[in-house]
């Protein structure tokens, strides 16, 4: 089994690719295929211990950067590390999944014209797993693939992610839930009207509207919206954590008694903290393509490497 990744399109390569060391030390049945520069590969790995004979290095001269437009660079950049990558996932039916920290939108497309997507699919739409408040997860989909929607792709949102949700994670009937700005059957605008009712006769288990302040209650497991409206919930709940620990710490220490302990409150902050970090956390993912695709962020480091890989291995494996 191979996982391949692009090792050159984030913000911090090297770092990025010293990661492939630590996958290939705590995953023993997995190859990786580093695709980019390989004399850089080769050296940011010169001074890592791990068994080398697993892994694979498809050597990419071009990169696609976040400033490219996407269609153009995969057009043009024929031996960039993402179109070197998608052509090995394609062609070896050994390499499992892809893993990129690059373009978003590079990634999108290239999965669209260089891997293909699943017979009915129109649109992919990218998903994204939140840690919930009853200690399990919530997928959100779609979170920034698609940013204009027509209702009957968020139908097929609302499918991917229940496929999604049972295959990986072992739910036997996803709870879905449309993203509005009420409960009531009848709120939302044009989109989610027609979507919610498509959503009441589809055979999933819809149980509704919900509103974004419940997003993290756990009391759905999937929720779906439009790429826009996903994006904007996503970057809130990140943006909101990191605040709301900000702020507590600084009234902590203001109100604190002199010499008093807060050993077990930075603990406690950081595991919060740690509980929506995107580095180990993993990626989104791209559903509704032929094989799993994992996008991280862009400013991705070595510890996001190993928690990608592990979950283009878990969608790829399934819940046993």
């Amino acid at each position: 089994m191979k996982v391949v990744v692009d090792a050159f399109g984030c913000d911090h390569p090297e770092e990025f690719t010293r990661g492939i060391a630590e996958a290939l030390r705590q995953i023993d049945d997995v190859t990786i295929v580093a695709c980019g520069s390989k004399e850089k590969i080769e050296e940011f790995l010169a001074n890592e211990e791990f068994d080398r004979n697993r892994l694979e290095i498809l050597d990419a001269s071009e990169i696609i950067t976040n400033s490219d437009s996407p269609l153009r660079a995969l057009r043009q950049k024929k031996n960039s590390s993402l179109v070197v990558a998608y052509n090995a996932l394609k062609e070896d039916d050994d390499t499992v999944a892809l893993v990129s920290a690059g373009n978003t939108g590079a990634v999108i497309v290239g999965a669209v014209l260089l891997l293909g997507r699943r017979e009915g699919v129109e649109k992919p739409a990218l998903s994204t797993i939140l840690p919930n408040l009853k200690g399990t997860v919530t997928c959100l989909v779609d979170c920034g693939a698609s940013v204009d929607c027509r209702a009957v792709h968020l139908l097929k949102f609302a499918e991917h992610g229940s496929e999604f949700m049972k295959k990986t994670y072992g739910i036997e009937n996803p709870r879905v839930a449309l993203l509005s700005v009420g409960t009531e059957d009848e709120k939302g605008n044009a989109l989610t009207k027609e979507a919610f009712a498509l959503l009441k006769e589809s055979g999933l288990n819809f149980v509704g509207n919900m509103e974004a302040k419940t997003i993290l209650t756990g009391d759905v497991d999937v929720i779906v919206t439009d790429g826009f409206a996903g994006n904007v919930a996503l970057k809130s709940v990140e943006g909101v954590s990191s605040a709301v620990v900000r702020i507590m710490a600084g009234l902590l220490k203001k109100n604190a008694p002199e010499g008093t302990d807060l050993t077990f409150v930075k603990k406690s902050m950081g595991d919060f903290m740690a509980m929506y970090d995107f580095n180990s956390l993993g990626g989104a993912v791209l559903l509704g393509v032929n094989k799993p695709i994992v996008k991280a962020h862009g400013s991705a480091n070595d510890k996001t490497l190993v928690s990608t890989v592990k979950q283009a291995i878990q969608m790829y494996k399934g819940v046993k």
